[in-house]
């Protein structure tokens, strides 16, 4: 009994420490007003394209990040986002499992709720 509420004691902290803030647009602006960070889009491309991303994003679908997330910098925090939040937070464990620090995850379905400014690809049709 001692050693399976020692288990669960366990599993409760890894739980813990493998979530990312989920920030809200007020914060996520904050962020982006003060601080130098990456912000990493992890939709997929047609998602940005319809919806449009934050001005001076990094586009890693999360189904590449594994293979990818190198092309992140080290030295920088790392703001995760999606539409909901939901694929930000995994892409953000994905993340902190390599050694990167990350500020949180976001939707930026929210962001736009906010009316905050978003930007399109640059091949897309939308402006």
């Amino acid at each position: 009994m001692k050693w399976l509420a020692m288990v669960l004691i366990a599993a409760s902290v890894t739980c813990l420490a493998q979530t990312a803030k989920k920030l809200s647009p007020d914060e996520l602006k904050a962020l982006l007003d003060k601080k130098d960070i990456c912000f990493l889009d992890v939709r997929e491309p047609k998602e940005l394209d319809d919806v449009g991303t934050i001005k001076g994003y990094v586009n890693i679908p999360l189904g590449q990040l594994e293979s990818r997330y190198q092309e992140l910098p080290k030295d920088k925090l790392i703001v995760t986002a999606c539409a909901h939040g939901v694929r930000a937070s995994r892409a953000a464990e994905i993340l902190e499992k390599h050694g990167y620090k990350i500020a949180g995850a976001c939707g930026i379905l929210e962001w736009k709720e906010k009316n905050y400014p978003v930007v399109y690809p640059k091949d897309s049709a939308k402006k």
